[in-house]
């Protein structure tokens, strides 16, 4: 075969087209040069099929072999793995603060300034143990405690509840991201022709989709063969295989005062996957509801617990200006029964307030072993408190203080939980008895209107009454301003611990945002300097048809 005049034009045209797409894409990158997520593309050009001639092969000219986008998937990978923690490290941190200023000392509902005010309270009654203003006075003071532990008890729930609201929002994010995906995976597909090309721009979407979903869960990525992607949680649960979406949903736990779930509907039902969430902004939040508030909240419990026991066990010793004894300042505690919601048997567990003024203030839980024994278990403490045998319709004693009676029958495993304290924060309240008739104010040892009782309640605000944990009467190593300033530290420390992670993660997250800009980010200059070899190789193609042009004249003419 030999050479003609019209192969050199038809690879002049190759050559203009294959610049043209060149500088478009340039156009592309410079366009996105602010886009978030967006991934530089790249023009690959190969030289076309050559053919045969005389002397050999002579070239025909040029094609584009593909338009690849600048990604590194191990870089991604990392950014994923990071965002989890950074998810959740910044819900601690921000609910932190809002523990904060609710424990803060200036709000004007400090629990310390409340305390020390109604001990002072008592001690004036101690002074003057007939004097009415300073019975009055006390039963303010003790009102105003009352109120005080009332307001931080129902603010904690609060607070509860708003996380509670967070995680139904979060699982519709979730849902909605994961649906984005299905729909991009499926799009990929079908725009990706095996061995040809890419759909770069959709791939981004699908990158910066998962890329926010890893800041709300844990995700692992799965990359499919024929281009799609799977995305299951750490412990392996699907959220997304290929085109097929698993939607999470919410819903109420009898066993948590009826706050959310989270399930997982996986093609046979529903699954709960509360616990095997690892991160992300809804592990954070269903930590920080399950664990940190409500450890703060049943401290708070504990310690309005301790404060009615050990002032009603000194109360009721005195006596009033009319010579009452035996009465309660505080409203005594009752004793709160839960039963579990996924039970077999038919028991039902009753209990009363046997010993109100040495009665535990510690959360217990029974797990039946059998018809007639079960086991007892300390909540607040982590320790085992032995095995009881029983006879149904009879009553008996559990800790010395706890007055049971078990009817029906009961399957092994079943669980009971019991506590005096529980929301006793929320219901302190002074006895009626006592504002209705300041008298009755047990402030003497005898009748005579002495103020000798009244002062070994003063006494109570430096005795020795908890443990590191919960109410140790006589025998403890904290007062009661020691244990809640110990809770107080503790959400100081917290806070500061989850600010100095999520700086940690920040300084992490920007140095690999940076690798991947080095990597896929668009540079203006680097762009500008292609866009002007695309366009001299484009001119030149275009001065090649012009050549070709006059050589045809010539021709024409001759």
């Amino acid at each position: 075969m030999t050479t003609n005049i019209f192969s050199a034009m038809s690879s002049a045209k190759l050559g203009l087209l294959a610049q043209q797409l060149a500088i478009e894409v340039t156009g592309q990158n410079i366009a996105n040069v602010q886009t978030e997520g967006y991934s530089r593309q790249d023009v690959t050009f190969q030289a076309n099929t050559p053919r045969s001639v005389a002397t050999g092969m002579v070239g025909t000219g040029v094609r584009i072999a593909g338009i690849e986008r600048s990604h590194d998937q191990f870089l991604f990978n990392q950014i994923m793995d990071e965002g989890d923690l950074t998810g959740k490290t910044e819900v601690t941190k921000d609910i932190f603060e809002q523990l904060e200023v609710l424990f803060s000392e200036g709000s004007g509902r400090s629990l310390n300034d409340a305390l020390s005010s109604f001990f002072e309270g008592v001690q004036d009654l101690s002074s003057n143990p007939q004097g009415m203003p300073e019975r009055f006075n006390m039963v303010s003071k003790a009102e105003h405690l009352a109120f005080t532990f009332n307001q931080t008890g129902q603010q904690l729930f609060n607070i509860q509840r708003n996380i509670d609201f967070a995680i139904e929002t979060k699982v519709a994010d979730i849902n909605s991201i994961t649906a984005q995906i299905g729909k991009l995976n499926e799009g990929i597909h079908a725009n990706e022709p095996t061995g040809q090309y890419k759909a770069n721009d959709l791939r981004d979407n699908r990158d910066r989709q998962v890329k926010k979903l890893s800041q709300l869960i844990d995700v692992q990525l799965v990359n499919e063969s024929d281009g799609q992607i799977s995305l299951t949680t750490k412990d392996g649960t699907a959220l997304v295989l290929k085109d097929r979406v698993f939607a999470l949903s919410t819903s109420l736990n009898g066993d948590n005062e009826s706050l959310k779930d989270v399930n997982i509907n996986n093609g046979a039902g529903l699954t709960n996957i509360t616990s095997s969430i690892k991160g992300g902004e809804l592990r954070g939040y269903l930590d920080m509801r399950d664990a940190q508030v409500e450890s703060i909240l049943d401290k708070m419990n504990i310690m309005s617990s301790a404060i009615i026991q050990e002032f009603n066990r000194v109360h009721r010793e005195g006596f009033g200006l009319d010579g009452s004894s035996g009465l309660d300042f505080f409203n005594p505690m009752d004793v709160t029964v839960k039963t579990n919601v996924n039970n077999k048997g038919s028991a039902v567990v009753s209990m009363t307030n046997a010993s109100p003024t040495s009665v535990p203030v510690d959360e217990y839980e029974i797990t039946f072993t059998g018809a007639k024994t079960f086991t007892l278990k300390n909540l607040t403490t982590k320790a085992s408190s032995g095995a009881f045998t029983f006879n149904q319709g009879s009553t008996f004693n559990i800790k010395n203080s706890f007055a049971v009676d078990i009817s029906g029958t009961a399957a092994a495993g079943d669980k009971v939980t019991f506590s005096v304290s529980e929301n006793a924060a929320s219901k302190m309240a002074v006895s009626s008895s006592i504002t209705e008739n300041v008298r009755k104010i047990a402030a003497g040892n005898t009748k005579s209107g002495d103020g000798g009782n009244a002062l070994q309640m003063a006494d109570l605000q430096n005795d020795l009454v908890f443990n590191s944990v919960t109410l140790q009467s006589g025998s403890g190593s904290f007062t009661f301003d020691e244990y809640y300033n110990a809770v107080v530290s503790t959400i100081g420390i917290e806070s500061f611990s989850a600010q100095m992670t999520l700086r940690q993660q920040e300084g992490v997250m920007l140095q690999l945002n940076s690798r991947r800009e080095s990597i896929s980010g668009v540079s203006i200059d680097e762009e500008m300097i292609k866009m002007i070899k695309f366009q001299q190789a484009y001119n030149a193609s275009a001065r090649m048809i012009t050549m070709v042009d006059e050589m045809l004249d010539t021709l024409n003419r001759m």
